[in-house]
């Protein structure tokens, strides 16, 4: 893995279930570079379609197997250690889709 990752890098990692408990070794999207730590989302070949899910039209220019989806609601910040390579990356398309959905969905709306 280079130092720098950026997004839309489509990166196969040690992806943690939400209790911390375990992993799966699984794609995932990187969304933000922290540094040492990253913003990644789930990739699942189960198709979903769910309103913070993606379609990733062009999955094998990505570097996956099969169709997948990139689940937005399925994020992770966690050390860059648990990638254990980059796969690919999206498309242009593929990635203003992800773009659209998390600037259309992911409004954060304070209330004080």
């Amino acid at each position: 893995m280079r130092a720098a990752n950026v997004f839309g890098d489509v990166v196969l990692c040690e992806f943690p279930f939400t209790s911390g408990a375990k992993s799966k070794i699984r794609p995932a999207l990187l969304l933000f570079d922290f540094g040492e730590d990253a913003l990644i989302c789930r990739i699942t070949s189960v198709l979903h379609s769910e309103p913070l899910d993606v379609q990733i039209r062009d999955w094998r220019g990505a570097g996956l197997l099969r169709p997948s989806v990139a689940r937005l609601s399925r994020l992770v910040t966690a050390e860059k250690t648990i990638f254990l390579r980059c796969l690919g990356r999206l498309t242009a398309g593929d990635a203003a889709a992800i773009a659209d959905c998390w600037n259309a969905k992911m409004k954060l709306r304070v209330y004080v």
